[in-house]
């Protein structure tokens, strides 16, 4: 069966390590047990399974690792794992039939798109709204969301509550998000009108800021440069134009030095010198690497003859040996009479004439020698050649000192004879540099600031925007409509449970409009000193509320989870017969609303007519959280 948008069913949770597992009726589901059995502390996990985890919770649930279970939300369904833990990392698994996610159970750590919370909320279709910390001041107070914690208050009331509060309004920081949840369900606080209000807020602080930021601008230069963006553009050109007659006559200067001086000439002097003596040094590096090259080329011979005349010694030296043991293997040769005369008894390989060899040798030797005569020769002539050219270079050198001496006294002479005036000449232009620059600070800073008043205009232009959207969105003549449903339906349950009277005839049910909380016989709430009319009073408003937004179309979570409903009541007459039209109230809303409304009612004991309706019994024997002995 289709799912209603805004349902919030339960399946099953399961505590693991905790030994428990309770599944869930879609229309009414009863715990029942004896007191201390665990009751309020399913409750209280079940909280913690769809939203933030309760703290001070009892010892045993220690044991508990994690909770899982199934819930549909609309037409989905989900299986979810909630650690039980409430550590900045904590993740949230959560598995669908066609998408998983891992979302951060606490706070999104940067690493996911959204929060569990906040994908709850989606998927419940819940709106998703910041509002402002302080009612009274809401222009300047914080803006803070409102959280699936701040709708479970609205969906679970817990036993220790259900006496002495109506949704949390006795806590003040709960009482806040009470007050919002409730003006967001009813229309009496409308969603889009909250963001109009966060977005105007927003862009008034930017206002508010830029007029901050022109104001302390506007003190700061009032009678300087800057009030004027003319005068300083007027001193820039003009500035520009004295740098431009600055560097045209350095530039005269420049060129005319030389004919002022007489050093024209003096000066290609300088040059031509500086080229030759470059030249003769690349020639003079060439002449020594030739040299180098030939001595190496000596040596290189000079070894070759020196093994060329221990050949020829060895020659006629080693002919008249006659090995009978071999130098390499020591083993004996063979005898004189028993070798080969024709082979070498050590090579083996055929004898030739001995005397062409050495010949051979010696002819060598003759070639090699007087190739090194040559290159000795050569080696002269490249040394002679070496000296040539230091001298010249050493005499060119001397000549360009010399012509760099004169070229540096008659500078000198002129700079000496003319200080004050090219000293003036630099002071200028370093002076004109450096206001140049510091006006193009000053227009730079006035560019900035017009930048500033265009957002400014544009945030103003917004502003306006936005407050016509505002002015034009009224919601009062519905939210009243469904307050009066509210009421009406209140009044209806309250008198099914056949309450006592108080105050006079008639329940005099009323929703008092400050707080949004009921009003029975012209008291309060606080007013009333049964804590057994008080859970009454709670059990009626608190399923109005939810059969209200249903019918409605109103955004509230379709679960009910009332803990404690037959606390402060006796169990004999009238006390007896208003806990059982509590259970009946509760049955039949559940048939009607029947995939619309989950109910789950967690009390002692359970009517016999609904004994079908129990879902889990505790006792001493078997608590909610069974410990392994």
């Amino acid at each position: 069966m289709a799912k209603q948008n805004h349902l919030l069913q339960i399946d099953y949770v399961r505590l693991v390590g905790g030994g428990r597992e309770v599944n869930f009726n879609p229309d009414l589901s009863i715990v029942q047990g004896e007191i201390a059995t665990g009751k309020s502390t399913l409750l209280r996990l079940m909280r913690g399974f769809l939203g933030a985890l309760p703290k001070s919770m009892p010892p045993e649930v220690n044991y508990v690792s994690a909770i899982t279970g199934q819930v549909h939300t609309g037409a989905a369904e989900w299986l979810i794992s909630r650690p039980r833990v409430t550590t900045p990392t904590a993740k949230v698994d959560i598995v669908g039939a066609n998408s998983a996610y891992r979302l951060p159970a606490v706070k999104n750590d940067g690493t996911a798109d959204k929060t569990y919370s906040q994908w709850l909320l989606e998927q419940i279709g819940l709106p998703v709204v910041d509002v402002p910390t302080s009612r009274s001041r809401p222009e300047s107070s914080e803006y803070v969301p409102v959280t699936i914690n701040d709708w479970l208050n609205y969906s679970m009331v817990p036993g220790a509550e259900i006496d002495n509060m109506v949704f949390g309004h006795r806590d003040p920081f709960r009482n806040i998000k009470r007050r919002y949840v409730f003006e967001i369900a009813f229309g009496l606080y409308d969603t889009e009108m909250a963001r109009l209000q966060a977005e105007l807020k927003d862009v008034e602080s930017r206002i508010n800021f830029l007029s901050q930021q022109s104001a302390a601008f506007d003190r700061l230069m009032r009678g300087t440069m800057l009030g004027d963006r003319r005068e300083l553009e007027a001193r820039l050109t003009t500035l520009r134009e004295e740098a431009a007659e600055l560097e045209s006559e350095a530039y005269d200067t420049a060129n005319g030095l030389h004919t002022s001086l007489g050093t024209e000439s003096l000066r290609d002097t300088v040059i031509r010198l500086e080229d030759s003596c470059g030249t003769l040094t690349e020639e003079k590096d060439a002449v020594e690497r030739q040299l180098g090259d030939l001595e190496q080329l000596r040596i290189q011979l000079h070894s070759q003859v020196v093994k060329l005349s221990r050949a020829i010694v060895a020659e006629d030296n080693l002919l008249d040996f006659d090995f009978i043991v071999c130098p390499r293997c020591g083993q004996d040769l063979p005898s004189a009479h028993e070798q080969d005369h024709d082979h070498c008894r050590l090579c083996t390989q055929p004898l030739t004439d001995q005397s062409d060899r050495r010949a051979a040798l010696i002819k060598e030797q003759g070639r090699v020698q007087a190739q090194i005569s040559e290159i000795s020769e050569v080696q002269g002539f490249r040394q002679a050649e070496l000296a040539a050219i230091e001298q010249a270079l050493a005499q060119r050198q001397a000549e360009l000192e010399a012509a760099v001496a004169e070229l540096d006294f008659r500078t000198r002479a002129f700079v000496s004879s003319r200080g004050d005036e090219l000293s003036e000449r630099s002071a200028r232009r370093a002076r004109n540099v450096e206001e140049q620059a510091r006006i193009q600070e000053y227009l730079e800073i006035l560019a900035r600031r017009s930048s500033i008043m265009d957002d400014a205009r544009s945030l103003q232009d917004l502003k306006d925007s936005i407050t016509a959207d505002l002015a034009g969105r009224d919601n009062s003549s519905v939210a009243e409509d469904n307050l009066d449903a509210l009421e009406e339906r209140f009044e209806e349950y309250l008198a099914q449970l056949e309450p006592p009277q108080i105050g006079g005839a008639g329940l005099g049910v009323k929703i008092d409009k400050r707080n949004f909380l009921p009003i029975v016989g012209g008291r309060s709430f606080d007013e009333i000193s049964s804590q057994g009319m008080q859970v009454l009073v709670n059990i009626a408003y608190s399923l109005a509320v939810h059969t209200v937004c249903i019918d409605r179309g109103l955004p509230m979570a379709g679960l009910l989870v009332l803990d404690g409903i037959s606390s402060n009541t006796g169990r004999e007459g009238w006390d007896a017969r208003r806990e059982d039209n509590a259970f009946r109230l509760l049955a039949e809303m559940a048939e009607r609303y029947r995939d619309k409304l989950q109910i789950i009612a967690i009390d002692n004991d359970a009517p016999k007519f609904l004994e079908e309706k129990v879902v889990l019994r505790l006792s001493a024997d078997d608590r909610l959280i069974r410990i392994a002995s």
